[in-house]
This record gives structure tokens, C-alpha cells and sequence, in this order.
């Protein structure tokens, strides 16, 4: 992938991701950065080539905002507010909310889901290791996923591999 860009994110795809061993999917971009209430809820978890980035008083006051009048999760506040600071123009969430203020805000937003079909075009997951991942997603991860969705996102996979032979 000759352009790569950095990425920020809230906790939900980092958790859901290591929860499949999934986690290889962020090397489609050059950079995944997190705030500190992010790296709060995720550290636990042992993930390569993180990096924190502190948000100044200016964005801790935006945080303060976003989570307030939206009722937003701190680390999603916090992650929103991190693109902003940082100009990183693609946020990781699986919030709904979220997404529609990330959106508002003129955020590229990319959940769990997304990052894996990304991560799969981009030549990182073969198809039948992300349809398995995929699969596990619905079962051995936190993440709620219809199975509607779930059938969706496998169809669309296999119609990519299908345009690509």
C-alpha cells in the first residue's frame, strides 16, 4: 500500500481486534495513535506500535465539550478531539454515536469490521483467514454483530476476491 496514513482510535476496535488476534489489520496504516483515556481501557492489552499522544488544555476542553453535550464515552470524546489536534483525518470506532459526530466533524470513520475488509484488500489477511476472523468476531468477541451484518460483510469480501481473479 504505497500511501499509508496515520490513524487515531477509541478502545472498541483495539479490544475487539486482539480479541480474534486480529490486531496485524492496524498495519494498513503508517501510524496508530491513541489518547491517554484510551490507553486507560486498553492496558491491559499488550499491542505494538501504539502511540499515546497527550492532548493539550485547548483539546481537553473539546473533549470536555464533545462528552458532554453529545454524551459521548470519554475515550471517544478523547479520540475525535486527538484527530483534531493532530489533524488525522481517520478515526477507529464502533460507537454509532461516535461516528455520527466524527462524521460531523469531516472524520473518515472505520470500525472493527471495516479495518478487517481493509486490512483483507490490502493483501494483509488472506479471504478465508478474515471471513474466520470475521466469523469469530461473532462469537469469541465483545463486539454485538448481527448475523445480517455479519453475512453482508463475508458476501462483499468474496465478491472483491471474485473482481480480483
Amino acid at each position: 500500500m504505497a500511501d499509508k496514513f496515520s490513524a487515531v482510535s477509541d478502545s472498541g476496535p483495539i479490544i475487539h481486534l486482539s480479541e480474534i488476534d486480529a490486531t496485524k489489520a492496524f498495519n494498513i496504516f503508517k501510524e496508530l495513535v491513541i489518547p491517554d483515556e484510551v490507553s486507560r481501557e486498553i492496558r491491559n492489552l499488550r499491542i505494538p506500535s501504539i502511540r499515546i499522544i497527550q492532548l493539550d488544555q485547548k483539546h481537553k476542553d473539546i473533549t470536555k465539550f464533545l462528552a458532554v453535550s453529545y454524551n459521548l464515552d470519554l475515550g471517544e470524546a478523547e479520540a475525535i478531539s486527538l484527530c483534531m489536534q493532530e489533524n488525522i483525518k481517520i478515526l477507529f470506532t464502533d460507537d454509532l454515536e461516535a461516528r455520527t459526530i466524527a462524521k460531523h466533524y469531516k472524520l473518515e470513520v472505520h470500525g472493527t469490521i471495516g479495518i478487517l475488509v481493509k486490512s483483507f484488500r490490502a493483501g494483509i489477511f488472506a479471504e478465508k483467514e478474515v471471513t474466520s476472523k470475521l466469523e469469530l468476531l461473532r462469537t469469541k468477541s465483545s463486539l454485538f454483530l448481527t448475523k445480517d451484518l455479519l453475512d453482508w460483510s463475508i458476501k462483499q469480501i468474496k465478491e472483491y476476491s471474485r473482481r480480483k481473479r
